[in-house]
């Protein structure tokens, strides 16, 4: 006898030809439906995982860590400086003034982040050297009215280097002709390229010209913050605050902080809501290959009514009836989660080349770098994300199989053998 005779029945129901064509076509569908909707979900999380590691590598490069700000402006900000750098996990910190504004040429208007640096102490805090396409930061001069600009602002502008554009900000100036905006000519000295946001919005000018600009006088809007791990700047910057305050008390004017999670952090959660939403979209795809299976089962139960009385006749349990069913089912459930994962997580692993083999085949770009700011497409594969997949994957089917599985155990053998 073989054991457990269940499993073997099981099986051996998979294995035997059915009679109906129809139901070995239905069951090809929901194993080749199991093994589309895994291998999808695979590469697709993949995908988004390597889109989003990509941007936060590329945004985290450029813009500081933090920023500790005070209501009013830092007045005595070298002092300030000098305390945040002593903090152990700070790294490094920078002067800035900022604000919106308005930057106009030959017609072309565009809102702005414009942002007032240090060229000397703003590489410790901001990666933006290897991102530079023209120009240095360095031929920012105090008194020259230099602006280095994003490459899609600059685009959008129809400027390049050499050219003048006017900056407006949202403050006026009164004179005996009247009120006017305060604005200013600048020259573009240079244009960078994050592949972000801030090619769109972006804008650095000297330090010193924003404070003339802005009316800062002595002071300035606050300090940028590079930390040893950026994973850690939630709770580093709240630290350098608390430190500041203890030892401030210019004007009671407390200090306050942000870090990159709050400054970015809509960016980054609206890349892991959608990579949510398209992930249960595609989930749907093996919801519907496992529905497939109570279509597989219930017309199986119905082919092997007779069998079933004549097995409970020999004295087999109705939940043994029951498992032989499971077995058939989790069989299918099992074998396209299987063969989904051996074939979605290799081509995770190599989507870039793939992508890049049909793009030559066919001579056309799926993502032109020009707007993507990207050579081949992205993708990380996470040990987290292929579990998950997994793991529904095998529950929606063995959730599948429960009823048809139930209502066979329920066949009595005096009714399905009264007209055989």
């Amino acid at each position: 006898m073989y054991r457990p005779l269940e499993l073997f029945i099981g099986l051996r129901y998979t294995r035997s030809k059915a009679r109906s064509q129809f139901l070995s076509l239905v069951s090809l569908f929901a194993l080749l439906g199991m093994v589309l909707g895994i291998a999808a979900l695979i590469v697709v999380s993949s995908v988004m995982n390597g889109f989003g590691e990509e941007l936060q590598g590329r945004i985290l490069r450029f813009v500081p860590h933090g920023y500790v700000d005070q209501v009013g402006g830092v007045k005595d900000w070298r002092a300030v400086m000098a305390t945040i750098e002593q903090q152990p996990t700070v790294v490094a910190a920078s002067p800035y003034i900022g604000g919106g504004s308005m930057l106009s040429f030959a017609g072309e208007v565009k809102g702005a982040e414009v942002r007032g640096i240090m060229p000397a102490l703003e590489h410790r805090v901001s990666g933006i050297a290897p991102f530079m396409t023209r120009g240095s930061l360095e031929q920012l001069v105090a008194g020259d009215y230099g602006i280095v600009l994003g490459a899609i602002l600059a685009r959008q502008l129809r400027v390049t280097v050499g050219d003048k554009v006017t900056l407006v900000i949202p403050k006026v100036s009164v004179t005996p002709a009247g009120v006017f905006p305060r604005m200013k000519r600048f020259t573009v000295v240079g244009l960078y390229q994050v592949g972000a946001q801030q090619d769109a919005t972006g804008a650095l000018i000297h330090l010193d010209d924003a404070a003339v600009l802005y009316q800062r006088g002595d002071r300035v809007d606050g300090l940028q913050l590079r930390v040893d791990d950026l994973f850690t700047a939630a709770t580093t910057v709240p630290s350098v605050v608390s430190v500041l305050n203890t030892g401030s008390d210019e004007n009671n004017r407390p200090f306050d902080g942000r870090d990159w999670t709050v400054t970015q952090g809509s960016l980054f959660k609206s890349v892991k809501m959608e990579k949510t939403m398209v992930s249960l979209l595609l989930l749907s795809i093996v919801a519907v290959a496992a529905f497939n299976i109570i279509s597989i089962l219930t017309m199986m139960v119905a082919e092997k009514r007779k069998d079933i009385a004549v097995l409970r006749t020999l004295g087999m349990t109705p939940l043994s009836v029951v498992r032989i069913f499971l077995v058939q089912g989790m069989f299918v459930g099992l074998g396209g989660t299987l063969l989904g994962l051996l074939i979605g997580i290799p081509l995770a692993y190599n989507i870039g080349e793939v992508v890049t083999f049909f793009e030559q085949l066919l001579g056309f770009h799926v993502f032109d770098p020009r707007v993507y700011y990207i050579s081949k497409l992205p993708s990380v594969v996470k040990m987290d994300d292929v579990i998950v997949v997994a793991s529904s994957g095998f529950i929606l089917s063995i959730l599948a199989t429960l009823y048809p599985a139930w209502r066979a155990g329920q066949i009595q053998p005096a009714e399905a053998l009264r007209y055989e």
